[in-house]
């Protein structure tokens, strides 16, 4: 019997829901997302207190097979997959483990997002790839990022037995389920911007996950919704509230604020707190001095100047003109957030997060800060939740239970370590379909 690697040796099954033992095995579903961490953006000044073996390819792409072999899920969706480890190595893992596959990327990155499942409990029917740059569109503006996300439609049956998965009447016949028709899911998988100021394009990114994810639902009305993925949200950020919580939503003013949009551009530097430190907002820059150097003199000592009246007025003609700016881009704006706040709401039913109640049954993970989800996902100097895995609530499925996050003192001062090879951890969760 092969050991338990280390990373899952102390994490657990927990019941979220009771009247598992009514479910037949054949009909639960076990879904597991989890950002890998490129390679390519691994830094030794990002992780200075992991260890050299910890952050080499070599070691950290075994780890990571072990914990897929030893979850053994039958759906996987990995977030930061790097393009090149995917064609010389997941893709044959996954292969060879039984899986099918799909992988999209944007071509300014060096990493994207995959979703595999098993053959022989699934087939694919259709798919959408979502792109989250100048070609999307949301109310009128583009934007101005390169995510995506990937959605899969899936039917319960396997390959082999739908010899024409595009023949729908076919594979209902041949895949009959345990609700009379074969029970099928559409299961997106995203990784939105990452810049903690860039709460706006996320939630525009967002809604154009959404707007994907109901194109498919509105072909495959029956089939069950799931959407894992790293959100780079946390649990107290607008974004969370609109997509989980009922309709209305009230956001408070902390949130609205975050929300407004920031000057910001968009590159591969994720999670390093170099680029974090060196991005400013539209405001920062457009108030203060007039970037002329250390060496210009200020507002103050121009007026104080008795051989410079004219400038002085000069001067503050043109502040007041900035001001004046300013105030009509901040009501633009306002109403910017305001058009994305209310289509969300008008347009996209809210899902539910299957951690969302985490605290209730694991105590260590408890913090009135994160409404009951975990404490951390993600675990490196900055340590937040960021990951989940989003269902649509409905009676065509139901959430029975998740694996168990690892004990806080395997993963200090920082991940990666010698255990866990990507600085989040996985997440798992058990459907019943």
């Amino acid at each position: 019997m092969a050991s338990i690697p280390s990373a899952c040796a102390h994490r657990a099954w927990l019941e979220v829901a009771k009247n598992i033992s009514s479910c037949s095995d054949k009909d639960l579903l076990t879904v597991m997302s989890y950002n890998i961490l490129c390679q390519t953006l691994i830094k030794r000044s990002r992780y200075p207190y992991a260890s050299k073996g910890s952050l080499k390819w070599k070691n950290r792409k075994e780890t990571l097979f072990k914990e897929l072999k030893h979850w053994d899920a039958d759906i996987v969706c990995l977030q930061e997959m790097g393009i090149n480890y995917w064609n010389e190595d997941f893709d044959r893992f996954f292969v060879a483990n039984g899986y099918r596959s799909r992988f999209f990327f944007n071509t300014f990155k060096s990493h994207g997002v995959s979703v595999s499942w098993k053959r022989t409990k699934f087939h694919i029917v259709d798919e959408l790839h979502v792109s989250m740059d100048g070609s999307a569109e949301i109310c009128g503006e583009s934007l101005n990022t390169q995510n995506i996300a990937l959605v899969v439609v899936l039917r319960k049956g396997s390959e082999t037995r739908c010899l024409n998965p595009q023949d729908e009447e076919t594979c209902a016949e041949n895949c009959t389920g345990a609700l009379g028709k074969a029970p099928g899911v559409i299961i997106s998988n995203t990784h939105l911007y990452w810049l903690p100021g860039g709460c706006y394009e996320r939630l525009q990114q967002q809604i154009v996950l959404l707007r994907g994810v109901k194109e498919m639902q509105e072909k495959y009305p029956d089939f069950a919704v799931i959407s894992c993925g790293d959100f780079n949200t946390t649990p107290d950020d607008a974004g969370y509230d609109l997509l989980t919580k009922p309709r209305p939503v009230k956001l408070n003013e902390w949130q609205l604020d975050n929300l407004l949009p920031r000057t910001i551009e968009d590159d591969d530097e994720e999670d390093d707190p170099a680029s974090k430190a060196g991005k400013t907002t539209a405001a920062s820059t457009a108030v203060g001095s007039d970037n002329k150097g250390a060496g210009s003199k200020s507002y103050a000592t121009v007026i104080s100047s008795p051989f410079d009246e004219e400038g002085a007025r000069a001067k503050r003609a043109k502040l007041e003109e900035q001001e004046r700016k300013l105030e009509e881009q901040a009501k633009v704006d306002a109403e910017r957030v305001q058009r994305l706040v209310s289509m969300i709401q008008r347009d996209y039913k809210p899902l539910e997060s299957c951690y969302g109640a985490y605290a209730a049954i694991d105590d260590s993970y408890r913090t009135e800060q994160w409404h009951g989800e975990p404490k951390f996902t993600n675990y490196t100097d900055w340590k937040g939740t960021l990951d989940y895995i989003f269902f649509a609530p409905g009676p065509e499925i139901s959430l029975h239970e998740v694996v168990s996050l690892p004990d806080e003192k395997r993963l200090k001062p920082g991940l990666p370590n010698d255990a866990f090879p990507s600085d989040h951890v996985s997440l798992l969760a058990r459907f019943a379909i």
